[in-house]
């Protein structure tokens, strides 16, 4: 779940879908250095889709510290397909990583939902993190057992996460 100051507008008044960070952004990183662990997010249907989806995609981009404009500066792996342990479907997990910010400064991360269909591709839903301080000397962040726990539950769900991974990432 998204930890730290969360904005209320949580997405789109469609509703087709709900999207929960399983792994959030911390709250404090320095500028370039990559995050030890992937940002995940949870993808849930609400309602009915309004038209057959074939495929959903998520993005995930940097916004200013209040998040009403995009900003430049995140960089890695920002696009994913959403995947679960029956594969690419339209209910499961993304996951974003790694990431490094560029420069410092206080910002939130944003993950919008694409959901491509026989009408075309089309934004459905979008979530925003907790104001992320990038700042020189800030330590890396550390994983929390609820985190650890979290990734051990993930492993089976399609989403590139092993084992091997977590313990690198605990011992990052």
């Amino acid at each position: 779940m998204v930890q730290g100051n969360v904005r209320a507008d949580a997405g789109s008044s469609s509703r087709e879908y709900g999207i929960t960070f399983e792994i959030a952004p911390p709250t404090t990183v320095a500028p370039g250095v990559s995050m030890s662990l992937p940002v995940i997010v949870a993808v849930r249907p609400v309602g009915m889709p309004r038209a057959p989806t074939q495929q959903l995609v998520a993005h995930i981009s940097l916004r200013n510290e209040a998040g009403t404009a995009p900003v430049p500066g995140l960089t890695g792996i920002v696009t994913s397909s959403v995947r679960s342990s029956s594969g690419n479907t339209t209910s499961g997990y993304a996951r974003f990583g790694p990431l490094k910010f560029t420069q410092a400064g206080r910002y939130r991360v944003r993950v919008m939902l694409g959901a491509a269909s026989s009408h075309g591709v089309s934004t459905r839903e979008y979530v925003d993190s907790g104001i992320i301080t990038v700042q020189a000397g800030a330590a890396p962040p550390r994983p929390t057992p609820s985190q650890v726990a979290k990734l051990h539950s993930l492993i089976p769900e399609n989403i590139d996460i092993t084992a091997a991974d977590i313990a690198a990432w605990q011992g990052a």
